[in-house]
């Protein structure tokens, strides 16, 4: 007789689950979501490519900050990518520079400062604000010294309604980067926005960075993890849009709940828009309120940590505490709990990698091949 356990069954990893990927990012994605596969496992724990994607992000457009915070002689530490910069003012003038030492590579500056110089803490080499070297004591006899090398690299600097950009891709174009929001957000006000710190946050996510971009840019999972979200919204007619190197999603107000007054001629003309969430190639995160903005920035802390940075502009107190844009904090811890549940899920053996819904994932889809492309 044949004999059989009802309720158990046993898995076998097919040759398919238990095959490792390359570190080689091309192809990883198809480009029809109907037939994608969603990133492998082994992209949101491995060394290697995480080093090569932190490599796209230095190429890239990256937020390093907002002009309202910077005085003149300020010293700021950011990252982009995960190179180590300094963003300063000199003469009303925004750099960013290297924050690595061109004599023997120590950090330059730690926290925040108010200088007329950067000296370097080893040795006393000695920069201006805009990077280029100054002193270098017991140096009189090198020759060729200082030579160009001698100065700290910079990066590209642009800004954008005060928000702070740089690029280490000296080729890459502002305007291509931002082009897609600046037309669709025309209609906002930016010179009526003010910096509201008590909507500043810091949180740190013990997931990889992409998991957290992943859940971002789906409101798939809205009526099963943000019920409170999902009381003001209509989740019927959620919408995304896929731009170039952006995504755009979009939520309409349920009737009497806060939304925007758009002007005739917009695209949304007569459409009760609670919510305009951009997210920008690779970390960025614009979100558009009738109150306001709220920014969130990304930052990836070696494979397994996250750093999210929460920004606020407030144009109108008046409409703050409402909406879709009402209670963020609660939004926000609800998606850390999911975000650190699929980074444990994806160290299982059993699992590799599934599937896009078609209307539901066509932002994570694009997220994903703009990594692996």
């Amino acid at each position: 007789m044949r004999s059989s356990v009802k309720g158990h069954r046993s898995t076998r990893l097919s040759k398919s689950t238990t095959h490792k990927f390359g570190v080689d990012l091309v192809g990883v994605i198809h480009p029809d979501i109907t037939k994608a596969e969603t990133l492998p496992s082994n992209y949101y724990r491995d060394e290697i490519i995480h080093h090569k994607l932190m490599q796209k992000f230095a190429s890239s457009w990256n937020f390093i900050g907002l002009e309202s915070t910077l005085n003149e002689g300020d010293v700021v530490p950011v990252v982009v990518g995960d190179i180590p910069m300094l963003m300063t003012m000199k003469d009303n003038e925004i750099n960013c520079v290297s924050n690595v030492c061109t004599h023997r590579g120590m950090i330059l500056c730690d926290s925040i400062k108010n200088v007329s110089t950067i000296i370097c803490p080893y040795h006393g080499r000695t920069f201006s604000l805009c990077g280029k070297i100054k002193h270098m004591p017991k140096f009189e006899q090198v020759e060729n010294f200082p030579a160009r090398t001698d100065d700290l690299p910079e990066a590209k600097v642009a800004t954008w309604h005060g928000l702070i950009f740089a690029s280490l891709n000296l080729e890459d174009s502002f305007e291509a980067y931002i082009s897609d929001i600046e037309e669709r957000m025309s209609f906002v006000d930016f010179s009526n926005f003010a910096r509201d710190d008590t909507l500043n946050r810091e949180h740190h996510i013990n997931a990889n960075w992409m998991l957290y971009v992943d859940n971002y840019l789906e409101g798939f999972h809205i009526p099963y993890v943000h019920k409170g979200l999902n009381s003001v919204i209509d989740y019927s007619n959620y919408k995304t849009e896929v731009y170039h190197n952006s995504v755009l999603q979009i939520g309409y107000a349920v009737n009497g709940e806060e939304c925007f007054t758009l002007p005739h001629g917009h695209t949304d003309h007569g459409k009760n828009v609670a919510a305009y969430y951009w997210w920008i190639f690779p970390n960025l995160m614009l979100n558009f309120y009738p109150w306001g903005l709220s920014i969130n920035v990304v930052l990836p802390d070696g494979v397994s940590a996250t750093k999210v940075m929460y920004y606020g502009m407030v144009g109108d107190s008046n409409k703050s505490g409402q909406g879709a844009g009402g209670d963020l904090d609660t939004v926000e811890h609800e998606d850390q709990w999911i975000v650190e549940a699929c980074n444990r899920g994806m160290k299982s053996k059993l699992y590799l990698r599934g599937r896009y819904s078609p209307s539901m994932e066509k932002g994570v889809h694009h997220f994903h091949r703009l990594l692996t492309d």
